[in-house]
């Protein structure tokens, strides 16, 4: 499986329980590498098939795959 580097953006109402959030996203996969309170985003990755899990997860408001830029 594929695994991907991803940013999750919590609900406002969910800031405060930033903690309760990640341990609920680790439960469905994801390795949690950074919480970001003051920002409301947690980081970390996460097999490709369980992002659209993780979007169901009660106070998530969005999940973005991180992309990666490269000089030529």
């Amino acid at each position: 499986m594929k695994t991907v580097n991803i940013s999750v953006s919590v609900d406002d109402e969910y800031i405060d329980k930033i903690q309760e959030v990640a341990a609920n996203l680790q439960s469905f996969g994801m390795n949690v590498i950074n919480l970001m309170p003051i920002l409301g985003v947690i980081t970390g990755s996460v097999e490709l098939t369980q992002i659209d899990k993780l979007s169901h997860v009660e106070g998530v408001s969005a999940v973005e795959v991180s992309r990666t830029f490269r000089a030529i």
